[in-house]
């Protein structure tokens, strides 16, 4: 089945607002794989949407975003996850 393929995904970029850093995750399947993305660093306003670099390759992922201090907030507006199916299928 063509949603099934092995895919890459490449990076997130997004239209986000607030206050502190906004952590990301990139996630499998119950959890199984897991990467760490460098925080954004958010202000109450901004002219700019950041991209992040990401090397994840999962049948299926998630992102994960959130804030960890008390008082942190975030308004997003907008993501963009590069994604590019790389295999059809596992080996073997």
């Amino acid at each position: 089945m063509a949603d099934e393929n092995i895919t890459h995904f490449g990076g997130v970029r997004m239209r986000v607002n607030g206050s502190g850093n906004l952590r990301m995750k990139f996630q499998s399947l119950d959890n199984i794989k897991q990467l760490d993305l460098v925080p954004f660093i958010m202000s109450g306003t901004t002219d700019k949407e950041p991209f992040r670099l990401a090397n994840f390759v999962s049948q299926r992922g998630k992102l994960k975003v959130s804030t960890t201090a008390i008082n942190e907030t975030f308004k997003i507006n907008r993501i963009i996850i590069y994604v590019k199916p790389i295999y059809t299928s596992f080996p073997g």
